[in-house]
């Protein structure tokens, strides 16, 4: 009895487990065929589970959904999804376009700060050049220019006589130079110096003297306008004419000379050039000696009279750079050389005596500082490079423009 409840529960067992391990299969969604299964649904809850999972059942909830406007609804949410995610996103995007524009701005007047305008660079180069020389500027048309200067050389050396003793000579100049702009790039221009000598040999001879010295007139013309690949180019002319003291009229134990003695012409070329930030510069000058006749004066070293000399002709070069520190000082450095050729000298029953040629050479410093917007001062420190040079000389100038 025992046996046969025993094999029945076994055989129902046995047709449970056919039953739920084929029921899910017949299925054609297995979880929900499973779920229903453990759910102890009956046969005719699983047909119509069936028949609710069906791909006919599908279809027509389908289109069911579509007429009630559900799936209307799935797309608005989706679409307002979108509407939430996308402009949050773009609005992001859109400020930090605006941050970079507004960093490329400041960076943008940060550099135009710093940027020097063209009217300030133009003045800058203008006070470079001039703090070397006037030959390298033009005044505008109209201009009326007055500047002063103040030089001293010194020169020293020795002197054999006797014995041999220490030569110094002191020069002090005092020079007014006036110009004035006919055009915007033709200048004329005038030189007024005033000299004062100091010459000591030894410790107890010394010589002294006070003059003018040789006035002269220039005129600068500039044929090319300044700008572009080319540098600025200004043609000088000029004559100086023997006002000072000469050399060759007096008696040269007693008495020093303030000029040359000597008419003589000069032209040359100036070169200027704006390399940021430098400015580069040279010149290229000739001049030539007038002979001067009538003279009377006795040389001892020859032992006859001088009466006509022959000064002869020189030409020289001077190349150097400038450079701006600051909107109120410049600095600028250059050399220059003279090569003069040999003079003749005519002497009264003697002849001529021819003397050699020569060089002189300096290295010179300078600087300008504008001391207002409308004035600037300029000064020169010039070393000697040979015996013909003095051993240093300076010079201050101040410029006035009406």
């Amino acid at each position: 009895m025992n046996s046969k409840i025993f094999i029945n529960f076994l055989t129902v067992v046995f047709f449970t487990c056919i039953l739920f391990i084929t029921f899910p299969a017949m299925a054609q969604i297995p979880i929900k065929g499973t779920q229903l299964a453990f759910n102890k649904f009956n046969a005719e809850d699983a047909g119509a589970a069936l028949d609710d999972v069906s791909p006919e059942n599908l279809q027509k909830k389908i289109k069911e959904s579509r007429k009630d406007g559900s799936s209307l609804n799935i797309q608005q949410e989706v679409i307002k999804t979108k509407q939430e995610v996308f402009p949050q996103n773009l609005q992001q995007e859109v400020l930090e376009l605006k941050r970079e524009v507004q960093r490329m701005r400041d960076e943008n007047e940060a550099r135009k700060r710093l940027e020097v305008p063209e009217e300030e660079k133009s003045k800058s180069v203008e006070d470079i050049l001039s703090a070397v020389s006037r030959q390298y500027t033009l005044l505008k048309k109209g201009t009326v220019g007055l500047g002063y200067t103040f030089g001293y050389s010194y020169y020293s050396g020795d002197v054999i006589t006797d014995r041999v003793e220490q030569r110094s000579n002191h020069n002090l100049t005092n020079t007014i130079d006036t110009e004035y702009a006919i055009l915007n790039n033709l200048t004329v221009s005038a030189n007024i110096p005033f000299a004062y000598k100091y010459n000591k040999v030894g410790t107890s001879s010394s010589q002294e003297a006070t003059d003018f010295g040789d006035i002269s007139l220039g005129v600068q013309w500039q044929p090319i306008k300044a700008g572009g690949i080319y540098p600025t180019t200004i043609l000088s002319a000029g004559v100086t004419f023997p006002t000072g003291s000469s050399p060759y009229k007096i008696d040269p134990s007693n008495s020093l000379s303030t000029g040359n003695g000597y008419y003589s012409f000069s032209g040359g070329v100036s070169l200027s050039k704006t390399l940021d930030p430098l400015v580069a510069f040279g010149n290229l000058t000739y001049s030539y000696g007038l002979e001067q006749g009538g003279l009377s004066q006795y040389w001892k070293s020859m032992g006859a009279t001088l009466t006509k000399v022959d000064p002869g002709s020189a030409i020289g070069f001077a190349i150097g750079f400038g450079y701006a520190l600051s909107y109120q000082a410049s600095l600028n450095l250059s050399t220059q050389l003279t090569y003069s050729f040999g003079s003749r000298y005519f002497f009264e029953d003697v002849g001529v005596y021819e003397s050699g040629s020569s060089v002189s050479s300096s290295f010179n410093v300078g600087t300008g500082w504008r001391v207002t917007p409308t004035r600037s001062v300029y000064f020169t420190l010039g070393i000697g490079l040979t015996i013909n040079d003095p051993d240093f000389a300076f010079a201050i100038r101040v410029p006035f423009e009406f």
